[in-house]
C-alpha cells in the first residue's frame, strides 16, 4: 500500500480501534472535567468533551486521506464520549463539581493516558500505512496533541502544546522510540507499541511531579 492509497483505502485494525477508543473515552472525561472547571453549561461540556476527544484521530485521518475520518464513521467514538461526559455530569450531581475539587495534578495525570494512548495509535496507523519515520512521528504527535489544542482553543486558553513542558515533547519522544524499535531494530509492533506508550506516560508524569521545564527565552 502506498500514500496515494490511502484516499480510498482505510486500515482496518482492531488494536487500533481499540487504542483509538480507550484514548476518546479517557480524553472525553478529561476535558468534561475541564468544561466543568470552565462553568460551561451541559451542552458546552458535551460539545468540549467530542471535540477535545476526537480532534487529534480526526485530524490524523485527514492528513492520511482517509475521508471521512474514523470518529465520523464509527459511532462509538460519539458514543464513548457522551458516556464520559454523562459520567461526569453524574458525579458533579451527586457528589458536587467534580472538577472544582479533583487536584489539577491528578487531571493532568489522567490526560497523560490519553495522550499516550491516541499518540500510539497515530503512530501504528501510519505504520500500517507504510509511511517513513519522520512522517510517524509527525502524525503520532498530532493524534496524541490535536484535541487538547482544540479544547484549548475552546476555552480561550493558550494551547498547552505551545507552553506546556513534556507535552508534545513526551509523545515525540515516544514515537521517535517506536520507529526506532520497528524500523531499526525490528521489533515487533505489538511489542514496541506497549513501550512506546508506557514511555510517553511517565515522561509526561515525570515531568508533571517533577515541574520538569524546557529552555525559555524569559
Amino acid at each position: 500500500m502506498t500514500v496515494g492509497d490511502s484516499a480510498t483505502i482505510r486500515i482496518r485494525d482492531k488494536v487500533l480501534d481499540g487504542v483509538d477508543l480507550a484514548a476518546t473515552f479517557v480524553l472525553a472525561t478529561e476535558c468534561a472535567l475541564t468544561g466543568v472547571q470552565a462553568d460551561f453549561d451541559l451542552f458546552g461540556i458535551l460539545v468540549l468533551a467530542f471535540v477535545g476527544s476526537v480532534g487529534g484521530a480526526v485530524i490524523r485521518d485527514l492528513l492520511l486521506g482517509e475521508h471521512p475520518p474514523a470518529p465520523f464513521r464509527d459511532w462509538r467514538y460519539a458514543a464513548l464520549a457522551v458516556a464520559a461526559t454523562l459520567g461526569v455530569i453524574a458525579a458533579s450531581l451527586i457528589l458536587g463539581p467534580v472538577g472544582n475539587f479533583t487536584p489539577p495534578l491528578a487531571i493532568d495525570v489522567f490526560e497523560a493516558v490519553g495522550l499516550a494512548l491516541a499518540a500510539t495509535a497515530g503512530a501504528r496507523k501510519s505504520l500500517d500505512y507504510k509511511l517513513n519515520g519522520a512522517a510517524v512521528v509527525v502524525i503520532a504527535t498530532v493524534n496524541g496533541c490535536g484535541g487538547g489544542m482544540l479544547r484549548d482553543v475552546l476555552t480561550a486558553r493558550v494551547p498547552s502544546v505551545l507552553h506546556e513542558n513534556f507535552y508534545a515533547t513526551a509523545a515525540v519522544a515516544g514515537a521517535i522510540m517506536l520507529v526506532l524499535m520497528v524500523k531499526r531494530f525490528g521489533i515487533r509492533q505489538d511489542i514496541a507499541e506497549p513501550i512506546a506508550g508506557i514511555t510517553i506516560f511517565a515522561l509526561r508524569t515525570a515531568a508533571l511531579i517533577g515541574e520538569w521545564r524546557l529552555p525559555h527565552l524569559r
